[in-house]
């Protein structure tokens, strides 16, 4: 139990079983693949979490069966049909609400009925089929769906931005799951919160940068961050280079590809004297292709680019304190962090539009009109020249326009993206969600 000071607190129940006793929560770390009993390890954790309130006595008493439950993604997909089925159906938790909250849609949790059945394996009644079967390219009609039933069977659904929302009801985004979104949408029981972040993000009180700083000091502070980050990881220290950073998993979904592609012409001189004076930093894990893309830029461009495969969580809020841009060229992003975090310390984030990235950043898409509003740069266009195109916009801007520059990075800065109000959002959805008939019974 963890008190959070008046009369409130959380409890925190563990479920002990040698299934969980591993070097990984999802996957084997020797292998990269996943555990052959995880739908078993996962329904066990799901029916662990819908005894609990019935039958632990918690300093005292029982939660009893008047509880609102929320289940994140496909691991924890079979909850909404074990309440269902196992629970409301025998007249248990009649007055109880599921809420599932999507984080990346491109993760379902697909299984083969043959090999898993749903009565012996799963101990659910043969018309749970109706909720549990979906389609797959390689599975065909044998396909287990555990997203799609958390979908069907929830009582809401949330996501974690609302822009994110929209997109996964699209079937261009909503990754064969866009039909049953839409029908949540049409019941008026789906919506996207964007999601907060922690209080550690802050220049302020970041113990992890060498000064803090706040808009009393921003200038100086931010200087002397980006001074002791050039030291620290090898770069000229220039303070009028225009500094990239990059911070993320190394696949094709975080546009990777494109930031590799783009290297070379950012750092060529030319003669309007927007490139060239540029330094990158890329810090991520990931696909070894990409990693050896970073490190053959750095060994080329020693002094102008620093390639950190691997992953410091101190490097991080380094980085973020003393770049001048973040580059966040995700193909999709369901909600995203890094420009959250960027703009909290003055760092201004260079994104493409979609997901959370296009609900937390301001785009200058007009000078004078997006002046006081604007909070980073955005491209539509999963591609290197509308990357391109934006990326030389914004260093027109940091080079030639310092008072335009100095306004953007301050409009970040009077953004409030930490979790009060996220919270906030929560509680509406999930008052109303009590308040609401059940959505199957």
């Amino acid at each position: 139990y963890q008190d959070l000071g008046d009369g409130n607190g959380t409890d925190y129940i563990f479920v002990g079983h040698d299934c969980f006793r591993r070097g990984g929560l999802y996957c084997d770390p020797h292998t990269g693949k996943e555990y052959l009993d995880n739908l078993f390890r996962f329904s066990l954790l799901t029916v662990a979490a819908l005894e609990a309130p019935l039958i632990l006595n918690i300093r005292g008493q029982t939660f009893g069966q008047d509880v609102l439950f929320i289940a994140n993604d496909w691991q924890t997909g079979l909850l909404p049909v074990y309440h269902l089925y196992k629970y409301r159906r025998n007249n248990t938790y009649r007055n109880s609400r599921c809420v599932f909250v999507i984080h990346n849609i491109g993760y379902q949790g697909k299984y083969r009925l043959s090999k898993f059945p749903i009565d012996s394996y799963l101990g659910l009644p043969p018309d749970a089929i109706g909720l549990l079967q979906g389609e797959d390219l390689n599975l065909g009609d044998d396909c287990m769906n555990l997203m799609s039933a958390a979908i069907l069977a929830s009582d809401r659904v949330l996501t974690v931005s609302p822009n994110y929302a929209a997109e996964i009801q699209s079937p261009e985004g909503g990754q064969g799951l866009h039909e049953i979104l839409q029908q949540k949408g049409h019941q008026q029981r789906m919506a996207g919160i964007l999601n907060g972040i922690a209080d550690e993000w802050n220049p302020k009180t970041d113990p992890h940068i060498p000064t803090n700083y706040s808009l009393r000091n921003f200038d100086e502070g931010k200087a002397l961050c980006k001074k002791e980050l050039q030291r620290s990881l090898g770069l000229h220290e220039d303070p009028g280079a225009a500094l990239i950073g990059f911070c993320g998993r190394l696949c094709y979904q975080k546009g990777v590809h494109l930031i590799t592609q783009i290297i070379p012409w950012l750092l060529t001189y030319e003669s309007s004297g927007v490139l060239g004076r540029v330094q990158i930093i890329l810090m991520g894990k990931g696909d070894d292709t990409y990693a050896n893309q970073l490190s053959d830029a750095e060994n080329h461009n020693k002094g102008r680019v620093c390639s950190y495969v691997g992953f410091d969580p101190k490097i991080e809020h380094r980085m973020l304190a003393g770049c001048d841009f973040l580059m966040m060229p995700s193909q999709y992003e369901p909600c995203g962090l890094p420009q959250m975090y960027a703009q909290a310390y003055g760092t201004v984030p260079v994104v493409h539009e979609t997901g959370g990235l296009k609900d937390s950043v301001s785009g200058l898409w007009d000078e004078h009109r997006d002046r006081e509003t604007a909070t980073g740069f955005l491209f539509c266009g999963f591609d290197e020249n509308h990357l391109k195109e934006r990326m030389y916009q914004a260093l027109e801007v940091f080079h030639k326009k310092h008072d335009l520059f100095r306004q953007i990075q301050m409009n970040g800065l009077g953004k409030n993206y930490y979790w009060p109000q996220a919270i906030d959002e929560y509680e509406r959805q999930l008052d109303w969600t009590l308040d609401s008939d059940a959505a199957v019974s």
